[in-house]
């Protein structure tokens, strides 16, 4: 992620009035694209800081993520593939290695060859690289997994996997 991303990342934690302090100090051409990214990062729908749900979550660590962990780990091999047949390989492949799934080796055997190729080529090197990115990732997952799926399949594109592949995207 890029410098000027990182500062993005850290102003849009703060609360308004602190990031506009800052913004003021900077030279106008840091100005320019650090606006352009704070924005970014409202169009994906993420809170911006001072409202304390930045400072919850900070303090809750990963006792938030456990209500999707037991979603996921409930889950039939059928519904993660369902929730995810439509993702890209590197995707499911961090879901995947994010946790020791008792569903990993059916849902595997329900992908095609190619599929299992691809998603087996993408395992990333280390599950616990990212937290945040682990929690945002298995969070959307079980709420995917809690629509109907007649709105799953209707909204495929719109939600969450969408904002996962602009996230991913943005942090690259």
């Amino acid at each position: 992620m890029s410098g000027h991303r990182q500062a993005a990342v850290a102003l849009h934690a703060l609360a308004a009035a602190d990031r506009e302090l800052i913004l003021a100090e900077l030279p106008a051409a840091d100005q320019h694209t650090l606006r352009g990214y704070l924005a970014e990062l409202r169009e994906l729908g993420f809170e911006s800081g001072g409202s304390g749900t930045l400072l919850a979550a900070a303090k809750a660590g990963g006792a938030a993520a456990m209500p999707a962990l037991e979603r996921l780990q409930a889950a039939t091999a059928q519904q993660i593939y369902a929730a995810l047949e439509r993702e890209p390989a590197s995707l499911v492949a961090q879901v995947l290695a994010a946790q020791h799934w008792r569903w990993h080796a059916e849902f595997l055997a329900l992908c095609t060859p190619a599929r299992r190729s691809a998603v087996q080529a993408a395992a990333p090197a280390a599950s616990g690289a990212a937290p945040a990115r682990r929690r945002f990732l298995l969070e959307a997952l079980a709420q995917r997994l809690g629509q109907p799926a007649s709105a799953v399949q209707a909204g495929h594109a719109a939600a969450p996997g969408r904002l996962l592949q602009r996230m991913f995207a943005w942090m690259r």
